[in-house]
């Protein structure tokens, strides 16, 4: 029997659980924004601050990050599966929020304890002691926002309203309070303000889903070790995710921090894109396990794989294609050294959207949390040791290929680890379609380059990018891609029904 298209189910405690088609439409909206906000409002912040400032800020942040990780112990990931588990169940739901929550204060009180006095001990952090305390707050309001129940119970409607709220707040107040160099701390603050809003409205909300439950029944010990696990994982994820952009603070300079930082944030807006995906599907295939469905769990894994694919291949092609005009557009002509790093990162794009894919749907979605741990540590290890030797030759361009061994080197530890579940699983996918499309993008874009080299970059890069999209779809419809065929026919349908 077909599913229905819109709400479609609803369980004992009135849990309305949407169509994976209708998550996926949302988590659509909330990429392509999260895709096109920073593309807008970064040239403007990037040219108004200027690549020292732009350093600091980043380098304050990347600082804060290390003890959100570390305050979070690894709950978002763990209850967001942990939710899903049992978001049927209105009292284990409710007994798992409270479990967890209560973990989260305690460990983001012990952040806090560690985290003003390293920053006065630190000189290098205490020369930056201004941004760090406004920075500060984001430790609170990240790790007890709760954005893993959401996730779990597939909330997604609630999600993308917020999200459109939060970006239009963000935007509204770049532009009104960011004038000049002089409004770095202000552009700080901004940052810190959105993830208020974001916890306000998510604590506000969560008494919705809440009922009362029994003190003497919690449990608190059952989730620590599983999200101690996937804690390691993180801090390892997390080490070769800003390692570069600390270690660059420390031994070159903010103006190296600010350059990276153009083609890192450009590169990671991609992946963004390319792994959004996983946000929709790593609950359905934990429902899937649950239940025993292989075949559902398979068909999952193949659709999530394709997404991938045909995301993440003529975006890394297009990257090394267009990346002069995007750092001129987005960036300016002081950031001409991001260039080359744009074109350097971008094999990072594929790499990171098949280790996301292995290591999320296949490794973690299987309860195999040590060896995820394990190939992310290995990485991270492989990034520390490269960057301590090639940054200090090479500067920014040495972190790059630092990321890039730390990233083929976990990629490849986790298909090692579950090349059995991915055997089993006999995933069908032609990539030589892929490959094909991706071929002749890339032959119509660099001829468009060409041919419009007289015109305005921003138009160049427009009609580039709009041009390369039409003759990849077209190709992909013309070898009869899967994916693509099933979203034609889709909307060949709607279409007909108007």
């Amino acid at each position: 029997m077909k599913r229905k298209e819109n709400l479609i189910k609803k369980n004992s405690s009135s849990l309305t659980i949407r169509s994976i088609r209708l998550n996926f439409a949302l988590n659509t909206i909330r990429t392509s924004l999260g895709f096109l906000v920073p593309l807008a409002t970064f040239p403007y912040v990037s040219r108004v601050l200027g690549p020292e400032n732009l350093g600091r800020v980043e380098f304050a942040n990347s600082v804060v990050s290390y003890f959100v990780l570390f305050a979070a112990i690894g709950i978002p990931m763990y209850g967001m599966r942990e939710i899903a588990r049992v978001r049927g169940d209105a009292m284990a739901r409710s007994c798992t929020v409270l479990e967890l929550g209560t973990i989260v204060s305690l460990s983001v009180a012990a952040s806090y304890i560690a985290y003003f006095p390293i920053v006065f001990l630190v000189p290098q952090l205490k020369a930056e002691a201004t941004l760090l305390f406004i920075a500060a707050p984001t430790i609170f309001l990240t790790d007890l926002s709760f954005e893993w129940f959401y996730v779990g119970i597939e909330d997604q409607l609630y999600i993308t309203v917020r999200y459109l709220i939060t970006k239009f707040i963000q935007v509204a107040a770049l532009f009104l309070l960011v004038h000049d160099t002089n409004d770095l701390y202000i552009y700080a603050a901004i940052n810190v303000g959105l993830s208020s809003v974001s916890t306000v409205f998510n604590m506000a909300r969560l008494r919705k889903y809440q009922t009362k439950v029994p003190l003497k029944g919690l449990n608190f010990v059952r989730h620590i070790r599983p999200a101690l696990c996937i804690f390691a994982a993180q801090v390892a994820t997390s080490v070769y995710m800003s390692l570069d952009v600390t270690m660059l603070g420390l031994i070159r300079t903010k103006e190296e921090v600010g350059v990276y930082t153009a083609a890192n944030r450009i590169v990671r807006i991609v992946i963004s894109v390319v792994t959004s995906f996983s946000a929709v599907i790593v609950p359905r295939i934990e429902s899937a396990l649950r239940g025993g469905d292989f075949e559902g769990y398979r068909a999952c894994l193949e659709k999530s794989l394709r997404f991938t694919l045909i995301l993440a291949l003529p975006c890394l092609a297009g990257l090394e294609v267009v990346a002069d005009d995007l750092i001129a557009v987005f960036a300016g002509d002081k950031y001409g050294g991001a260039v080359i790093a744009v074109r350097m990162l971008s094999p990072v794009v594929l790499i990171v959207g098949l280790a996301n894919f292995v290591g999320l749907q296949v490794l973690f979605a299987n309860r195999l949390e040590s060896m995820y741990t394990f190939a992310v540590s290995v990485a991270a290890i492989c990034n520390f040791v490269s960057n301590a030797l090639l940054i200090p030759r090479l500067g920014l361009y040495g972190a790059i290929l630092g990321t890039l061994i730390a990233e083929c080197v976990g990629l490849f530890v986790e298909c090692v680890a579950a090349r059995g579940f991915l055997r089993e699983a006999a995933l069908r996918v032609q990539v030589w379609k892929y490959v094909v499309a991706v071929a002749l993008m890339c032959a119509a874009v660099f001829g468009l380059k060409w041919l419009c080299a007289d015109m305005a970059r921003i138009a160049r890069l427009a009609v580039c990018v709009a041009s390369g999209a039409v003759v990849y779809s077209a190709v992909l419809i013309v070898v009869r891609e899967k994916m693509s065929m099933g979203i034609l026919r889709s909307a060949m349908q709607t279409g007909g029904s108007k």
